[in-house]
């Protein structure tokens, strides 16, 4: 044996088969176990996918568009688990057939799979943890400035460039504009924000109207609401400024505009970063008076002035229209010099004389020159008032000054229509409907006028000129029309009141007075009236519309005895009762009760009794108990059918989550005008938005049940199907004159339905859908074709949209003899259609030699994604008559008979064509149009643009290539230039030699070009020598990430030859093959800015003797490159050598983060020269003890800005300036101090640290830190916060906030005990950590703790560590998947435990904890003698409180919250906990079932 194992090779291949053995006898032993864990992360991955899907359909209905990464990551977490779930099953039914047990080798194999599974689930769900997963749509850059209000005039043009290249200056944060009003400050701010998002200069841009009565916490929410898809969370001004402050300053680059300032404003109040602070975040601040500007310590201000004579004359005969008839020409030349080159003059007179006759514009101008004014602003009352006089009737006119007079900059258009309706504006129109059109027609031709700002059809706006000047005409002359009321009846008397507030309780006894008795019109919002509305609401005979928006209410029984109302308003109300005494409000024609998620009992015969009630809102009402018809028990709730007996109603908004209340032969009434009706639950459609104010169309919205809407098919524009049961031919079954009205169809999740229309089987072959703008069809698994048979030619003829996905069995989208009628088609987007071949195909396969010319003039957008089997786009049986084997891989997806002349955007994923385009594709006439092409996972292309074809896309401006396996190169030889395109983004995500082939230079880049190369591991280099000199643009941008790269350009093999590449920007992030950026061969004479990050290879950023060639280098920033030892390299071996100047002589920033290795700029002893350097920072380089070792010179830099935990010990600020007299010293300096403690530190921020228990000192005393009251933790790694020797010495501490960091434990662990200060702990995202407070931790001061997203936690709190808490009032718990009890327990009897008290406990709130099954499940028993409110939401486990006895206070307030607003339920206590939380868990169960 022995000799054996001297034999070679023997002893390696002994030990490959004894290791081999081992690991198979592990996966034989392991068996059971990696079965569970399979099946526990199956588990965690589809609560993941809850979670993420919420936070999507969050962002989805705030506007927002979610990140590919989120689409990619629930698509693969949906297949992932289907796979898992095949896995399990097969285990279970080769282990669980009785007593039969697979052989070992079998059980080794099932072990092995159920292993690697778990690993690829446990992967998947660490990818699922994204912070931002959506964000806003990128402006449309194809319209046109006139079309968003903007007129591209010289003057107004040059001062946006200008603003613009202010904007890019690191020195300048805040710009000031001034001028008067109507000289056009908000039109020029809101082109500025269209244009640096367009252009990429910012992120994000918000903009905020300040007014002249600003409110601060509008103004958070404006800034909020444009930057992030998600609300401030806090409520108060001061909170919600800190929380704004810390988003901002996580955004790099933000423009924040304050639009129409009146006075100086706290950004600190409001919580705008600024300055040093966040110089990423810029701002421009408008206000009609420079001395605004200068209170404001605006940087640079603009005086924007009047248009000069030709600009306005330009600007007025666009808006009036043809004014050069001989005629007409010299008074139009006359009436626009008297609108003074105010812009909002122009366009309001401009509108009204608008296809005016010669007279007209006679009378205008002379009305205007009848004014005599002193001043330029004095012009803006005559043209205003003229463009009133203009208006056509006496309505508009008075329309018009109500709008004016209510002092808002907006409100909701209905909420003016009730306030009209109320006060008789419509006196003499019958029918809500009718006034409701008359008030929408007046709105738009306010809006025509201009008179009213454009916007929202929700919103009315009006200009704050426009509403002064509408103030002073309405004092001064009040409309005369004897049919319509005057000014003087309706304002003599108080005829209407608006109150708004935030919740504020109202004195119920106090509220109205008989002096009020002639008000007609009353609002109420955002009011608290408990226990009831006021007495003295009856005193209001007169009323007629009361809007009750909002508002918290108890008893509202007295509204009934308001005996004249019409129109009554509670939407998003709270308040759990119609009270019966509604049904004698007779005169009732309006009762808005949209999202009133507390209201559950409406009386029986309530609805039918208001028999005048014209319109009814009820969507989002989902938890009303109806009556459900031949059930056992007794109810006096009310029932569906109600709604057939008013005969007088024409809109209706409903919502039903369980079908049982419909019955079978129930028909909703057929006369409805306007409906949208929710059948469904709320996961399938989104939830019922707020109409409020909106014009309601026809909508049905229906889940497997859509029999009691069938009289309502023949009208309705908008309807959306899921799961309709007994449906395979929908036109067919559903025996409908083919939805004729119909606008818009959606049909989801239906595995029956076979064709949308089929000819062959309906009687009447009469056209359908002749309407039809929108067609989405997702997940029809067996869906043959969308239309099977032959077509009307007006079938589908208006069909703008179609999106189909997962619909497997459509083999195309249409037949050619459809394709005539899609002349309107303008997207398309067709995904995941396993068996599709071709888009359009012929109707018989022998037609092939026939082939026709397809047009689809008004396609602009073409998506296709996950279409193994398609072959090309049209006709895919093309075999050449040479070619009998007819090898379709020579196939392309665009032939010569596709022409597509419009197309601007074409996306392409996950496909097996093998090229796009044709060789003999006629380009020019079929894309010429093309701006944006997009290429992911297309693993058959081998080049991208053929010969030809990348010289015909003239308007080409984004490329994106990624993760395509064959594709080696985007051009073919010699074929490398877009000619006449501006700009060009190159994006590339795939792993390429190269970008070129065979490293050819390109002819000619005559464009702006931004290449983005990402996971290209086989790259060397980015560009060849022989193509660097074509980088000869001065706008040219390169950005490398996650790379094999080991050069930016290749090097050249002739010695001393310099190689010049003109780039103005280079990002290099993730690339560790990298040894430097600059090599000493290449010159970037035009490199303007250089951001390195996360290199960890580098030694270096420059090579010596290549400092010339950065001539123009402006910013400098370096991070996280843990082996970079310096920036500037030197081979230089003697210090005593000196090896001449360095000059960066526009070097004007230099940031240095993260490093832990650097030791200086440069270690051997070049002198520098840094004449415009005036800002450098430096974050944790804790080796870094000088600059340079040479002479030094930077005669603008005056300070240091030192960041990072290493240099708070001796500061009082986290981050803080520096100066001892010059930069090297400064350095050294700064470097002595970092181990001294500053006695006076209060706060403590650390974030983004690698080693979190390194930057402890080693040493404390006890008088260590003695005011350090607050420490933050963000984004750190560590096993502990807190070394314990550290812990014992932080006896100030009072606020721990811990959020997104990867520790297990706050205090290291340890044998003796260590009791903490601390009275506010809060700790969010942190996965590793299993509890909060162990054992071993005392918090005998805490007095508040919030955990939020504690995925790994078991428990909060570890046995026998209750005393420690003695002050704890309130505890919040939410968003912990895994925890299953509050309360850690590992006694596994029934034996009891002892009694715990939580002595001062006032509130608990427990929210989103599936797997909660309790407070405690050991046998403890509990005291709770202060807990007063107990909040719950989505915890579907927790059966009881606790298990052993249970003391608390007599009653406690416990509330359910629901809704995605978090709205409270009612009062929910039962005798005692124990009871109410049994009670709670037993009606959902019971609902669910």
């Amino acid at each position: 044996m022995d000799a054996i194992a001297h034999v070679p090779g023997v002893s390696q291949i002994a030990n490959y088969v004894i290791t081999f053995i081992k690991d198979q006898i592990g996966y034989i032993s392991s068996y059971e176990e990696n079965l569970e864990k399979l099946m526990t992360q199956v588990q965690t991955l589809e609560d993941t996918q809850v979670l993420v899907k919420n936070r999507v359909a969050e962002a989805e209905r705030n506007g927002y568009k979610i990140e590919n990464i989120v689409q990619n990551w629930l698509k693969n977490a949906n297949e992932i688990v289907a796979e898992a779930k095949k896995v399990i099953d097969v285990e279970g039914a080769t282990w669980c057939l009785g007593r039969y047990c697979p052989s070992r080798w079998i059980r080794c194999q099932l072990s092995k799979r159920l292993e690697e599974t778990t690993k690829k689930i446990t992967d998947h769900i660490e990818k699922g943890k994204i912070d931002t997963i959506s964000y806003r749509d990128a402006p449309d850059v194809t319209t046109t400035p006139f079309s968003r209000g903007y007129e591209a005039l010289e003057s107004r043009t040059s001062m946006l460039n200008e603003i613009k290249e202010i904007l890019k200056d690191p020195k300048m944060y805040m710009i000031g504009v001034h001028g008067m009003g109507g000289v056009g400050k908000t039109t020029l701010v809101n082109e500025l924000a269209w244009q640096v998002k367009k252009d990429g200069l910012f992120v994000a841009v918000a903009i905020a109207n300040i007014t002249n009565s600003p409110n601060v916490k509008k103004i958070q929410g404006q800034i909020a609401d444009a930057l992030w898809d998600r609300k401030l969370k806090k409520e108060t001004e001061s909170g919600r400024a800190i929380e704004l402050r810390e988003r901002i300053k996580k955004q790099e680059k933000v423009l924040i505009i304050l639009d129409d300032i009146w006075s100086e404003l706290d950004l600190t109040e409001v919580g705008i970063p600024f300055g040093d602070e966040h110089n990423g975040c810029k701002l421009v601040i408008t206000s009609r008076e420079r001395e605004v500007l200068i209170k404001m310590d605006t940087q640079k201000d603009f005086n924007l002035t009047a248009l000069l004579e030709e600009d306005s004359w330009n600007l007025f005969q666009k808006i009036a229209g043809n004014v050069n008839e001989v005629s007409i020409k010299p008074i139009a030349e006359e009436v626009a010099k008297c609108c003074a080159g105010l812009p909002l003059l122009i366009t309001a007179l401009g509108k009204g004389l608008r296809k005016k006759e010669v007279h007209a514009w006679r009378v205008a101008l002379k009305q205007l020159k009848e004014f005599k004014h002193k001043e330029l602003e004095n012009n803006v009352y005559p043209a205003l008032k003229l463009s009133y006089d203009f208006l056509d009737t006496e309505e508009l006119k008075s329309l018009f000054l109500f709008i004016g007079s209510f002092g808002l900059n907006e409100m909701l258009t209905e909420d003016l229509f009730i306030c009209c309706w109320g006060l008789g504006f419509y006196g003499g129109v019958d029918k809500l409907m009718e006034a409701r059109d008359t008030h929408y027609t007046l709105i738009n031709e306010l809006r025509a006028s201009s008179l009213l700002l454009e916007g929202k059809l929700d919103w009315v706006g009006m200009h704050d000129v426009v509403r002064d000047v509408a103030k002073s005409i309405a004092s001064k002359s009040p409309p005369t029309d004897p049919t319509y009321p005057t000014y003087a009846d309706q304002f003599g008397k108080c005829h209407y009141i608006r109150f708004q507030s935030s919740l504020t309780e109202v004195q119920a006894d106090k509220s109205f007075s008989g002096m009020m008795k002639e008000v007609m019109t009353l609002i109420l919002h955002k009011m608290s009236f408990t226990p009831f509305l006021p007495p003295s609401l009856n005193l209001l005979i007169n009323l007629r519309s009361l809007n009750l928006r909002r508002c918290k209410l108890g008893d509202i029984r007295i509204v009934a005895e308001l005996s004249n109302l019409e129109i009554l308003s509670l939407a998003e109300s709270s308040f759990a009762d119609l009270p019966v005494e509604i049904k004698h409000l007779t005169r009732l024609r309006l009762l808005n009760l949209t999202d009133c998620y507390d209201l559950r009992v409406i009386p029986t015969n309530i609805i039918s009794s208001l028999m005048c009630l014209e319109e009814l809102y009820m969507g989002g009402c989902n938890n009303i108990e109806w009556e459900v018809e031949g059930s056992k028990s007794e109810s006096n709730n009310a029932n569906v059918r109600e709604l057939q007996d008013l005969h007088n109603l024409t809109t209706l908004e409903i919502s039903f989550i369980d079908t049982s209340v419909l019955p079978m032969d129930f028909q909703f009434p057929a006369n409805l005008e306007r409906y949208h009706i929710l059948i469904s639950d709320l996961g399938e459609w989104e939830l019922s938005s707020i109409w409020y104010g909106r014009a309601l169309g026809r909508t049905l919205k229906l889940k497997d049940y859509w029999r009691t809407s069938r009289s309502l098919f023949t009208t309705v524009e908008d309807l959306r199907f899921a799961k309709l049961k007994g449906i395979k031919d929908l036109l067919y079954n559903l025996d409908v004159g083919g939805f004729s009205q119909l606008k818009h169809l959606y049909i989801q999740d239906n595995d029956e339905l076979l064709y949308l229309i089929n000819t062959r089987r309906l009687m009447n072959h009469h056209s359908a859908f002749l309407n039809l703008e929108t067609l989405v069809l997702k997940l029809l698994y067996k869906m043959e074709e969308i239309c099977h048979g032959p077509m009307q030619t007006q079938s589908l003829a208006k069909l703008k949209v179609i999106k189909v996905t997962y619909c497997n069995g459509l083999k195309n989208l249409f037949l050619y003899s459809l394709t005539g009628n899609l002349s309107q088609l303008h997207d398309m987007e067709i995904s995941h259609c396993r068996g599709m071949t071709e888009i359009i195909a012929m109707e018989k396969q022998e037609d092939w030699k026939e082939l026709q010319q397809i047009v689809l003039p008004e396609l602009h957008s073409v998506t296709l994604e996950g279409l193994p089997e398609l072959q090309s786009f049209y006709c895919s049986v093309t075999v050449d008559q040479g070619n009998p084997s007819g090898q379709s891989n020579t196939l392309a997806l665009f032939n010569q008979q596709v022409v597509i002349p419009k197309l601007e955007k074409l996306k392409l994923y996950d496909m097996n064509v093998f090229k796009i385009w044709d060789d003999k594709l006629p380009v020019l006439s079929c894309f010429q149009n093309l701006k944006s092409l997009i290429v992911s996972k297309c693993n058959c292309f081998t080049s991208l643009f053929p010969y030809g074809v990348a010289r015909a896309l003239v308007k080409l401006q984004h490329v994106e290539i990624s993760w395509c396996k064959r594709l080696k190169a985007i051009f073919a030889q010699e074929e490398v230039q877009f000619p006449n395109s501006e700009t060009v983004k190159i994006s590339i995500m795939n792993d390429w030699e190269s970008i070129w082939p065979n490293q050819e230079p390109p002819n000619s880049f005559h464009h702006n070009l931004d290449i983005d190369i990402y996971d290209c591991k086989s790259m060397d280099f980015v560009i060849p020598t022989s193509a660097a000199k074509e980088f000869h643009q001065q706008h040219q941008f390169l950005e490398i990430r996650s790379c094999g790269i080991k050069n930016i350009v290749e090097k050249s093999d002739i010695i001393c030859d310099m190689t010049h590449v003109y780039l103005e920007k280079i990002t290099v992030a993730e690339c560790p093959g990298m040894k430097t950026i600059i090599p000493s061969f290449v010159l970037f004479q035009c490199l303007d800015e250089l951001i390195v990050s996360s290199c960890h290879g580098l030694v270096n950023i420059i090579r010596p003797s290549t400092t010339t060639s950065l001539p123009n280098l402006r910013i400098l920033r370096i991070s996280e490159c843990d082996e970079l030892e310096e920036i500037y390299g030197s081979n230089n071996e003697s210090d005593d050598t000196p090896l001449g100047e360095i000059a960066f002589r526009k070097l004007e920033e230099l940031t240095l983060e993260y490093l832990p290795r650097l030791t200086s700029f440069c270690q051997g002893s070049y002198g520098f020269r840094f004449p415009s350097l005036q800002k450098v920072h430096l974050k944790d380089c804790p080796m870094m003890e000088t600059f340079c070792q040479g002479n030094l010179t930077t005669p603008s830099l005056t300070k240091v800005e030192y960041e990072g935990i290493q240099y708070v010990w001796h500061s009082s600020k986290l981050s803080e300036d520096h100066w001892y007299g010059d930069l090297n010293t400064t350095v050294r300096t700064v470097f002595t101090k970092k181990d001294q403690y500053n006695p006076d530190l209060e706060k403590l921020d650390i974030r983004n640290n690698k080693n979190l228990k390194s930057i402890w000192p080693n040493q404390v005393t006890p008088n260590s830190f003695p005011n350090l009251t607050q420490i933050v933790i963000y984004s750190c790694k560590s096993q502990y916060v807190f070394p314990n020797h550290v812990a014992k010495v932080l006896r100030q501490l009072q606020v721990l906030n811990i959020s997104w960091s990867t520790i297990e434990n706050i205090v290291e662990e340890s044998d003796s005990t260590c009791d903490m200060t601390v009275v506010y702990l809060q700790v969010q995202y942190c996965f590793g950590m299993m509890t909060i407070v162990p054992s071993s931790v005392l918090f005998h001061s805490l007095d508040e703790l919030h955990v939020f997203c504690g995925d790994g936690l078991k428990n909060i709190i570890m046995p026998s560590t209750i005393a420690n808490l003695p002050n704890l009032r309130i505890l919040s718990i939410k968003y912990c998947y895994w925890l299953e009890e509050i309360y850690g327990s590992d006694n596994e009897s029934d034996a009891p435990l002892g009694e715990i008290a939580f002595m001062k406990l006032e509130e608990l709130t427990l929210e989103y904890l599936p797997r909660l099954t309790s407070f405690c499940q050991g046998s403890y028993n509990f005291k709770f003698p202060s807990l007063q409110k107990v909040h719950l939401k989505d915890c579907p486990v927790m059966e009881t409180f606790c298990h052993g006895n249970l003391t608390t206070t007599n009653h406690i307030e416990v509330r359910c919250l629901h809704g995605w607003r978090y709205e409270e339920s009612e009062d929910q206590w039962d005798g005692d906990l124990n009871t109410t939380i049994r009670t709670i868990f037993t009606k959902k169960k019971s609902e669910q079932d």
